[in-house]
């Protein structure tokens, strides 16, 4: 599947015409973004479900950074998670899910 798009890149190319390339099933990543014209590799592309569960992981964490009735060791938890961003290991998610689980209503874990 082939999709040209325009956007701007800091790519090693003066081109702004990419172009993303699925990789076969199995492999580590799931696609690559290169540029259009000549062809260079400029980053790999996330698969669309850890797109989607750092968006959903995004929105939990400010709902938990507004909530009062944290306990001090998941706002500390919390709080080191915001620096970091979205994009947390294996056992942070885990952990994060707990807390999400204790502290968020199900309509306020997936809104």
């Amino acid at each position: 599947m082939n999709i040209c798009r325009k956007i701007p890149t800091g790519a090693p190319c003066a081109h702004s015409s990419t172009t993303s390339e699925l990789i076969p099933p199995g492999g580590q990543h799931y696609a690559k973004l290169r540029c259009s014209a000549c062809g260079a590799f400029l980053q790999f592309l996330p698969r669309p479900e850890n797109q989607q569960r750092r968006i959903i992981n995004g929105y939990r964490l400010a709902k938990l950074q507004k909530h009062a009735g944290l306990n001090h060791y998941a706002r500390q938890f919390i709080d080191s998670l915001a620096k970091q961003g979205c994009k947390f290991t294996p056992k942070q998610q885990a952990v994060f899910d707990r807390i999400c689980a204790d502290y968020l209503t199900e309509t306020e874990a997936v809104r």
